[in-house]
């Protein structure tokens, strides 16, 4: 099983993290990291490990981003940011991404996904760069961190304010790393409905016989903004069998069939996954998870939340 920490860089209220407007540098990052977990979902045994705080709200210490990451023997880290320059409007524009200096590992993903973030930015190519950054420096896997575009470029910002490119450049992100990592097509990310013009998430949830709330989450909304052309992931009402399942113990089995002799992989605490049924086998709960592959049920050891 492929396992990938990706986070948005910040917070939503860390200091000078704005636009020459106001406008935070988180909510620019969560866009695409948020697009490029439900692209990654489309691919079959995906794990991510989100490393910021999804909802912006805390700015999750560098620190812990890495531990996390390492604890759950991530395979790849990608954090994702937007620049600055002089904190005024300029003419200054481009993408580009770092690397730790004298990673070889850390080059040869940084030059896998680069080219996929200029190509859906439609910016400058300011090309691939090290420097000695947390993020890429204490991390055990090869490590980037991409800075997508100026918030305080005017060139930059109209591509930024841009749902539909910031939406582009999250499944660029997606393909890229599935194609770094050599990962098939065909995970049980549901059916997906692309939004049209007057189209609101209340209307699409009755749809397709879920509640709001299940569609926001289940395509990692913060709030409900939509734009026509984006893709919404749709999978219909949620049943007590389906959700997600977190990993609250250090370190857990998952098994390749509903068999406790079928040992797979073994995950690690923060660990997230979606299931798709659940089963009594010998007389105890397991999870089936969209990977195909199955998960204990005992809450001792996971924590299930509802779509």
């Amino acid at each position: 099983m492929a396992k990938i920490a990706i986070g948005a860089g910040h917070g939503i209220n860390t200091p000078g993290k704005r636009s020459p407007e106001g406008e935070r540098e988180w909510s620019f990052n969560n866009k695409v990291v948020s697009a490029a977990i439900k692209y990654l979902n489309g691919y079959v045994n995906v794990s991510v490990i989100r490393l910021d705080d999804p909802t912006g709200a805390t700015d999750v210490p560098l620190k812990t981003r890495t531990n996390n990451a390492n604890n759950a023997n991530a395979d790849i880290l990608i954090s994702y940011h937007h620049n600055a320059n002089t904190g005024k409007w300029g003419s200054w524009t481009g993408t580009e991404t770092y690397y730790y200096p004298g990673s070889s590992t850390g080059l040869a993903l940084a030059r896998a996904i680069h080219p996929s973030i200029v190509g859906a930015m439609g910016l400058r190519d300011r090309g691939i760069k090290s420097a000695n950054l947390h993020m890429v420096r204490e991390s055990r896997m090869p490590a980037i961190l991409i800075e997508g575009g100026f918030m305080d470029s005017t060139i930059d910002i109209v591509k930024m304010r841009n749902n539909s490119v910031m939406d582009k450049t999250g499944k660029a992100l997606a393909d890229a790393i599935a194609s770094y990592l050599g990962l098939q097509e065909g995970g049980s990310g549901g059916n997906t409905y692309t939004v049209k013009p007057g189209d609101t998430l209340w209307g699409i949830a009755q749809a397709h016989n879920m509640s709001v709330n299940e569609l926001k989450r289940l395509n990692n909304l913060s709030d409900d903004t939509i734009y026509p052309g984006q893709v919404l992931i749709v999978n219909g009402s949620a049943s007590s069998n389906t959700g997600y399942v977190e990993v609250i113990t250090s370190s857990l089995w998952v098994y390749d069939a509903p068999d406790w002799d079928a040992k797979h992989s073994i995950v690690k605490q923060g660990e997230i996954f979606t299931v798709v049924d659940d089963l009594q086998v010998d007389g105890s709960k397991m999870y089936k998870l969209k990977s195909g592959l199955y998960i204990t049920g005992n809450p001792q050891y996971v924590r299930h939340s509802s779509r």
